[in-house]
C-alpha cells in the first residue's frame, strides 16, 4: 500500500498531479515514514502491519475523500476506490 501510494504520488498524469501541494506533502511524509518502518522491520508480525497501514489510511482516506468528492468519483456515500485496487493487508 505504502509503495504503490507513492509511486502514483509521482506520477504526475494520475494521483500526484491531482493534490494540493498541501496534502502530497501529508501522504508523502506519512508513507516515507511507513516505507522507513517496513525496511526497520522487516521481521514484523501481522498485527504489527496491520497497525501501521491503519495508520497510514488514517491521513490518506480524507484527503482521498476529499479529492474524489471534488471530482464526483465516489458518488453519494461512496468512497474512494483503494489505490491501483489494493484492499488487501499488505502495507
Amino acid at each position: 500500500y505504502a509503495y504503490s501510494l507513492k509511486t502514483q504520488l509521482n506520477d504526475k498524469e494520475k494521483l500526484g498531479g491531482k493534490l494540493s501541494s498541501d496534502d502530497k506533502e501529508k501522504i508523502e511524509k506519512a508513507v516515507e515514514e511507513q516505507i522507513k518502518w517496513l525496511e526497520s522491520n522487516p521481521a514484523a508480525d501481522v498485527d504489527e502491519l496491520k497497525e501501521h497501514k491503519k495508520a497510514l489510511e488514517e491521513i490518506v482516506t480524507p484527503i482521498m475523500t476529499k479529492l474524489y468528492g471534488q471530482q464526483g468519483g465516489a458518488g453519494a456515500g461512496g468512497s474512494p476506490p483503494p489505490p491501483h485496487g489494493h484492499d488487501d493487508d499488505s502495507l
